[in-house]
């Protein structure tokens, strides 16, 4: 086969495997995001570098629910009064302070949840996210691939990943070094890391209502803003968080 055959037979079976093998962890997930919204709370998501697509699957887009915030090393600069270029190295993230920089501009409290998105599970921006969150009472439910936290030192001085921080873990089974494709020159194209997290987070919104219905408790999810007449129901909608939802940047 060739390289994007491969790829797409690779993709394919490993996202089967992740809807098989971890079932019970999403509706463990589900429930976990369940209960913090029919209490009255909200879930929160968050990643750095190519997981903040993942969370962005959970905030403020179609179909989606509506009591959801993102946080975001971006904030550091949007909500706070860092300047745009101290952040812009891809290494920030293994950098120790850079969470609670970022928790101290959201309000996160107990009665909310947070899922938290990360392949390696190992930087510090990610592991300190988890254990301040935790701290306050607000379960984490992890993303992320487990067997590569496992093959790689952690860079965090306290040792530990994110998924020794989480309440739920779902693995993506992503393996080691992301990317799938074995090429001529002895290296490896194409990753499926961002593929099977973002199933991961439509899978956990799905068992969040489901889990929700059997509690009769209804969450609206958004409707799609380039649909004819979507902008009021979801205003409309908005009203009851109002106070606590932030605007997600274009």
């Amino acid at each position: 086969m060739n390289v994007a055959d491969t790829f797409a037979a690779t993709a394919l079976a490993q996202l089967t495997r992740v809807v098989g093998e971890q079932r019970d962890a999403i509706t463990e997930g589900g429930a976990v995001i369940a209960s913090a919204l029919a209490s009255g709370g909200m879930l929160h998501a968050y990643g750095t570098g190519h997981s903040r697509s993942v969370a962005l699957e959970l905030v403020a887009r179609a179909g989606g629910l509506i009591p959801t915030n993102l946080l975001s090393i971006k904030d550091l600069v949007l909500w706070g009064d860092w300047a745009p270029e101290s952040i812009r190295d891809p290494r920030f993230e293994r950098e120790t302070g850079v969470a609670q920089a970022v928790l101290g501009l959201h309000d996160v409290r107990p009665g909310d949840a947070m899922v938290i998105a990360s392949n390696s599970g190992l930087n510090p921006a990610i592991v300190e996210m988890a254990r301040l969150v935790r701290a306050r009472g607000v379960p984490v439910v992890a993303v992320g691939s487990v067997v590569h936290s496992r093959s790689t030192p952690s860079p965090d001085p306290s040792g530990p990943t994110l998924f020794d921080n989480a309440d739920v873990v779902v693995d993506t089974l992503t393996p080691p070094g992301d990317a799938v494709v074995p090429l001529a020159d002895g290296g490896r194209a194409c990753g499926t890391s961002t593929l099977a997290a973002v199933l991961v987070a439509q899978l956990l919104v799905a068992s969040a209502i489901d889990d929700l219905e059997r509690r009769g408790v209804r969450i609206p999810v958004y409707r799609s803003m380039n649909l004819t007449g979507a902008d009021a129901p979801n205003a409309e909608a908005e009203r009851a968080w109002a106070e606590r939802l932030r605007p997600v940047e274009a």
